[in-house]
């Protein structure tokens, strides 16, 4: 290993002394995993303006939390954990009951997180699009009713979402860059495509949403790999593998081989696409759009951010909790009745760990995106919403170009860019601040190739944001195990798509309402 990290540093320090045209074309085989090793990579000449935002710095704040003040705070009768979609979805349905919730970061959103520049609005997090609100179950159709997000069409029996400038155009979706040239399509075989398809429609109408819907006739599908299910059906080749692995990874977080069969003929067999012409609805900002209309919904009051809940303990009938101020450097102490656990599952062992063994099988996979704010002027006139870039980085996942979802605002356009990053990249995250010169940098080269012009002297702010535990795998045998139904307390209970769940909005909001049900009883 050292041997290769010396090897890496001196290829690294020879493209420093490399034209500009054979130093972009070397950056571009450069591939983040690599990248996030811990050698700090010389960048060029170039000097970005950067934002990083990590949560990775969590463990130094607990131990220096040990020496801050104690604060003991009013009990409350139910503290959520977790200010992403699922804690927000639970706070929706406690509103008029007596509650509080806690987020670490310094927003709200959690994987779902936006930001913002110069009146820009961006998605920090997931991204998708929302085009079929009719298959997302009765309970979230009435949260999104209740939020007024959605509507009822009587003359078509169907939902819509009422913010109709954020719909985009079925033209306007995506387009693919593979291998120097551009194509509609993800997998290049339009008969390979069209055998898929028909593989998978008979199950349409049988892969509902949420998850937990799914009639039981279907569950030995989550017991075996998308791929081996797909060889057994078809014949594949490198290529397809190539395109569906990317489709996997896109909404999943693994390839055909890492994710289960129900996952994957989900994946296909609940949208409309593959009948229909549907268009989009996507905001800028992403699944904050959700967060913001909840946070109005709720009121902000007891939503309380930089709040790092650091331990859980029995407490007589309930639990005593101890909440780290990041902002007033204190330690809050507060009794409550009832825990909605909507945070990250890996740090139960640290914060209550009766209940990590429950989750100790989940794998993650880490996110990255790099938001790239560049002057409109230089960009064709056209966007594309997903612009999927099938390169020799298989963790870069390509850009959705804001064009798509809104008029440019002061002449700039927000490309943002999304890396999916293998399980074991996890721990190299913590480098990112270090190299977050060449992360730009590697990311605006892809970009200048598919666009076919240099856009790095264009570039006005880079925005980028680490997700070590972004998005559970739907791995074989992931699904359908809630740990609601073992947990080691009546009154705590588990929000979140790491709960046995697809890692899906509706999956997010559904945890959350069900999990306040589960606590009103």
């Amino acid at each position: 290993m050292e041997s290769q990290d010396k090897s890496l540093r001196q290829n690294c320090n020879f493209a420093v002394t490399m034209n500009r045209r054979a130093f972009v074309k070397a950056t571009s085989l450069l591939t983040l995993p690599i990248l996030l090793k811990s050698c700090n990579w010389l960048a060029t000449d170039k000097s970005y303006d950067i934002q990083v935002d990590s949560d990775a710095a969590t463990g130094h704040l607990l131990l220096k939390s040990r020496n801050f003040p104690i604060q003991r705070i009013s009990p409350v009768e139910t503290l959520i954990v977790g200010g992403g979609i699922a804690g927000m979805a639970a706070a929706c349905k406690l509103k008029d009951h007596d509650f509080l919730l806690c987020e670490l970061s310094n927003g709200l959103g959690g994987s779902s997180s936006a930001s913002s520049y110069n009146q820009s609005m961006f998605s920090q997090g997931a991204h998708y699009e929302y085009s079929y609100p009719q298959n997302y179950g009765a309970e979230v159709l009435a949260l999104l009713k209740e939020l007024n997000i959605i509507e009822l069409l009587p003359w078509s029996e169907s939902w819509s979402f009422k913010d109709q400038q954020y719909h985009i155009k079925h033209r306007r979706k995506n387009q693919c860059y593979s291998n120097g040239s551009f194509r509609s399509e993800v997998i290049p075989s339009l008969e390979q495509k069209k055998q898929l398809i028909d593989l998978t429609q008979p199950y349409a109408g049988k892969m509902l949403l949420p998850s937990r819907l799914v009639n039981t006739d279907s569950h030995y599908l989550n017991n075996i790999s998308f791929l081996d299910f797909i060889k057994e059906k078809m014949p594949v080749d490198e290529e397809f593998i190539r395109g569906i692995n990317y489709h996997m990874k896109d909404d999943y977080g693994a390839g055909s081989q890492q994710i289960s069969a129900l996952a994957g003929i989900h994946y296909f067999a609940c949208r409309p696409y593959y009948s229909e012409i549907v268009e989009l609805f996507s905001p800028p900002q992403g699944n904050y759009y959700f967060i913001d209309k909840m946070k109005d919904f709720v009121g902000g009051e007891r939503l309380l951010t930089h709040h790092l809940v650091s331990s859980i303990s029995k407490s007589g009938s309930g639990f005593e909790v101890h909440i780290v101020d990041v902002d007033q450097q204190l330690t809050k102490v507060l009794q409550v009745k009832n825990i909605i656990y909507a945070g990250q599952k890996h740090a139960l062992k640290y914060i209550y760990p009766d209940a990590a063994p429950l989750f100790k099988k989940n794998v993650y996979a880490p996110w990255m995106v790099v938001n790239i704010v560049v002057d409109e002027s230089i960009l064709p006139s056209v966007g594309y919403w997903q612009n999927e870039m099938l390169t020799d980085d298989e963790s870069f996942m390509g850009f959705v170009d804001s064009k798509a979802q809104q008029t440019p605002l002061n002449r700039q356009r927000v490309l943002s860019a999304y890396y999916c990053l293998p399980p074991a990249s996890r721990s190299d995250l913590v480098n990112v601040i270090n190299n977050k010169q060449k992360i730009a940098e590697v990311t605006i080269a892809r970009i200048s190739e598919y666009f076919g012009t240099p856009i790095d002297k264009h570039v006005r702010k880079v925005f980028i944001k680490a997700m070590g535990h972004a998005m559970p795998i739907p791995a074989p045998g992931y699904l359908f195990n809630d740990k609601n139904d073992n947990r080691p307390d009546k009154n705590m209970v588990f929000a979140g798509v790491d709960n046995g769940r697809l890692p899906l909005l509706f999956e997010a909001l559904d945890s959350g309402i069900i999990a306040a049900h589960l606590i009103k009883g």
